[in-house]
């Protein structure tokens, strides 16, 4: 595939998934957890989570992030350009108006209500901007002893235009 049929991909995916698994660590103790992120225009994920999340106070304490999306109802061993991989930096949002944003994109139904995300709130909106993004190129059946790799990277620009 080439680098705009790798970017369309992963563009399906984003579409698709509303759900990332987002890996965070702290000493050295890994964690993961499952939630809602959506992209913005510049492919930055937004999610919101209760500031006492381990996953949140992992973030505040080390930036560095690893996202995944996929579709998790397809059949085992078809996983080949299926699941969108993302090195990412993340931040807890603290400016009025990236939460407002991040409101809009997340609960576009509801009346925004920053009280809880902001300040003395109990939760807060999370940004991930990816630095890196790899689509996998073969699936657990396809391996042989000669494989060298399984993801093919993907350029965050190509995805950002087949995402527009």
């Amino acid at each position: 595939m080439n680098d705009i049929d790798l970017a369309n991909r992963a563009a399906d995916i984003l579409r698709n998934n509303l759900y990332a698994n987002i890996a965070t660590s702290k000493n050295d103790v890994p964690w993961n957890t499952p939630v809602t992120a959506l992209p913005d225009r510049d492919l930055n994920f937004y999610w919101s989570s209760w500031i006492q999340a381990e996953h949140s106070k992992n973030i505040v304490f080390n930036s560095s992030i690893f996202m995944t999306f996929y579709d998790s109802t397809r059949a085992r061993g078809t996983n080949n350009l299926m699941c969108l991989y993302l090195k990412c930096t993340a931040r807890e949002v603290s400016d009025v108006s990236e939460a407002e944003k991040a409101f809009a994109l997340l609960y576009p139904d509801d009346h925004v209500d920053l009280e809880n995300f902001l300040g003395d709130g109990i939760k807060r909106f999370f940004c991930a901007e990816p630095q890196q993004a790899w689509l996998n190129c073969l699936s657990e059946k396809e391996l042989e002893p000669t494989t060298l790799k399984m993801r093919t990277e993907v350029s965050i620009e190509s995805i950002k235009s087949a995402m527009a």
